[in-house]
């Protein structure tokens, strides 16, 4: 672990990404810091690079050069099978797309981060519950009954109600990086106020980092501070 790396949740330097060799970068961003314990707005546009920074960050992605550092690992030189488990225990990710597994009930589904992180487990443990009671507690205040939609398909469930599964589950067992991407898409202006309020709350009682990723910039004052992600990737501008 390099010194520098101990401050910062995240930091990155001359980091770049290219899909395939001899096609241009999508990700050139010469630095970026975030401190344990910040809630960052990241502003991007679709098309920007915003969902491959996110990729890259939680280790989904390997970085084409430059040096990425994550919770202080160097996530691009783990094996992989540590690399997974080192996201499953660290790291929350609320994907577009919610990744739900169809054949599992809403509490199974946000339950599913625990079963691959015993680390989940015993944060839960030490707080004096139990994984099934924080899970309902989490859907609780999303605005989910459990017990009214325990025996409804996740997918016949609306795309509002799927997000916020997708969150509990992002958010059980305290991990220490939070990312979000897109995650209000879906929500009436009351319901993406309550959102972020729990969202910044359980971040914030868990002492862990967020970065919320969004095109709509009037969510930035629910932040400590917004990076406007064109300012800080320039492909275009990027040194062979």
């Amino acid at each position: 672990m390099e010194p520098e790396c101990q401050s910062a949740v995240i930091q990155a330097e001359g980091l770049r990404f290219r899909w395939r060799e001899g096609e241009p970068d999508v990700i050139a961003i010469d630095s970026l810091e975030i401190r344990r314990g910040e809630a960052v707005f990241i502003a991007g546009q679709s098309g920007g690079g915003k969902t491959t920074l996110l990729n890259l960050l939680a280790g989904v992605l390997k970085p084409t050069a430059g040096r990425l550092c994550v919770l202080g690992a160097d996530l691009a030189a783990m094996p992989n099978a540590r690399r997974d488990r080192f996201r499953s225990d660290r790291i929350g990710f609320v994907f577009q797309s919610f990744n739900l597994v169809p054949y599992l009930s809403l509490l199974d589904n946000v339950l599913l981060a625990c079963r691959f992180s015993p680390r989940r487990r015993e944060r839960i443990a030490a707080a004096g519950s139990d994984p099934a009671t924080e899970a309902a507690r989490l859907l609780a205040r999303l605005g989910l009954d459990v017990k009214a939609l325990a025996g409804r398909d996740v997918a016949r469930l609306s795309t509002g109600q799927q997000q916020r599964v997708a969150v509990a589950r992002a958010l059980i067992g305290r991990p220490d990086l939070v990312i979000c991407d897109e995650p209000t898409s879906a929500l009436d202006a009351d319901a993406r106020d309550a959102f972020l309020a729990l969202l910044n709350a359980e971040t914030a009682a868990a002492g862990a980092t967020l970065l919320f990723v969004s095109h709509d910039r009037s969510l930035a004052p629910a932040f400590d501070r917004t990076i406007v992600l064109s300012d800080i990737n320039r492909p275009g501008e990027a040194k062979r």
